[in-house]
């Protein structure tokens, strides 16, 4: 082999440098997924028997938009939620403003998907063992335990099956409601995430 042959096999080309380089970073980006993809993998064999990730903290936007059918309305809300770690109450807050019905009658948790009716599972202020709701604005907070889970039986929640609506809720299945006189299906509405 003459002299000017070999410099050229022996020194790689700049497409020979770029070609090496672009595959490193396609190697990196390739590494890389896998692991992300072993974590998720991992945080998998966290999860209980029904694939729920334990999520204790919950919050919803409540807002007239969101009612079925839909209500124009001035009033939002807004509904928060901590599942205790054995799992049987729900600690929440509800507060909520400038709603038109000059009377809030009740407000409560349901189970129901968006864009669905359900029924009453646990009330959060206006039922039999909950403060009566304020008009137009008010904040409430308190502690769900079984006794205070209603149902709904035609769903598949009996009375105190509180591990059920946590379920429900995990499932991103439950919304949380706040009726008045003028709106008496409910007039503002958040799914609970």
């Amino acid at each position: 082999m003459n002299d000017d042959v070999q410099r050229r096999i022996e020194r790689p080309t700049q497409t020979t440098k770029g070609a090496n380089m672009k595959h490193s970073r396609i190697t990196g980006v390739v590494a890389a997924a896998f692991l992300l993809a072993a974590l998720g993998i991992a945080g998998w064999a966290t999860a209980d028997d029904d694939g729920d990730q334990q999520k204790r903290s919950f919050k919803a936007e409540l807002k007239g938009f969101e009612e079925v059918p839909s209500i124009s309305s001035t009033g939002s809300g807004e509904f928060r939620a901590r599942v205790s770690k054995d799992e049987t109450s729900i600690e929440f807050e509800l507060t909520y403003e400038d709603l038109e019905g000059t009377a809030t009658t009740q407000a409560h948790v349901h189970l129901g998907q968006k864009g669905a009716v359900g029924g009453v599972s646990f009330f959060l202020c206006g039922g039999a063992t909950t403060d009566a709701c304020t008009p137009t604005s008010g904040s409430f907070t308190g502690t769900v335990d079984a006794a205070d889970v209603v149902g709904p039986g035609a769903q598949g929640i009996a009375p105190g099956e509180i591990a059920e609506i946590i379920r429900g809720m995990r499932a991103g299945v439950t919304y949380a409601n706040v009726h008045t006189n003028k709106h008496p299906g409910g007039e503002i509405r958040g799914q609970i995430k």
